[in-house]
């Protein structure tokens, strides 16, 4: 695979690693509400792996890194995530009740001078109390999708790896074609459960094949 077959959203430098800080990537304030106390994720190597780490205390994180692709030409999303635990107390479809472990989500949209005017989010979830393979509106977010690729206790404290077709799921859930991918982003919280999480994330690609 040459390298312009995949765009590497965690590809972290030594610099990096030895600062702990991610380069380049946005905070975001919350997509349903403000997470009141947010924390920045930071760079450890475990594992043999460089990985963006969260540790959730009654907080957390929402993260974005630019990337400015066509859907069409990058239609894979890849990556490896681990999580300590769930958080059982989550609601995921009631407003404000939705907390999660580990996300990973691409923001597609239009801009204007850089700035986007119009976006929809496709929204990859490890759920507490929905099932694998479900797919839901957010509750409070209508330009937001859903889709529970991993759910329950089980499989916490394992590495779990994934590739999703995001193009397709993109004309399933909103029915009509992408506009360019601007964003690819991760989310840990436990703000609304009062709870505690760790996750970790790797090796997140846009892939050609």
């Amino acid at each position: 695979m040459s390298a312009q077959d995949f765009f590497p959203i965690t590809d972290f430098s030594k610099e990096e690693l030895a600062k702990g800080e991610p380069v380049g990537w946005k905070t975001h304030k919350g997509i349903c509400r403000e997470i009141k106390s947010k924390i920045m994720p930071r760079i450890v190597e475990i594992e043999g792996r460089r990985t963006l780490y969260v540790n959730a205390r009654d907080n957390g994180s929402i993260l974005f890194k630019p990337a400015g692709l066509n859907p069409k030409e990058y239609p894979f999303l890849s990556w490896n995530w681990k999580i300590s635990n769930i958080l059982p107390e989550s609601r995921e479809k009631e407003i404000g009740g939705d907390d999660y472990p580990a996300a990973v989500c691409i923001v597609y949209g239009k801009t204007f001078l850089s700035i986007p005017y119009w976006y929809r989010i496709l929204i990859y979830v490890y759920g507490n109390n929905v099932a694998m393979g479900e797919r839901f509106e957010n509750p409070c977010e209508v330009k937001a999708r859903m889709i529970v690729v991993q759910s329950g206790e089980k499989d916490a404290g394992k590495w779990l790896s994934y590739k999703m077709n995001h193009y397709q799921d993109y004309i399933r859930e909103f029915g009509e074609e992408p506009p360019r991918i601007i964003y690819v982003g991760i989310q840990t919280n436990a703000d609304r459960t009062h709870g505690r999480v760790e996750a970790w994330y790797s090796d997140i690609f846009l892939n050609r094949y």
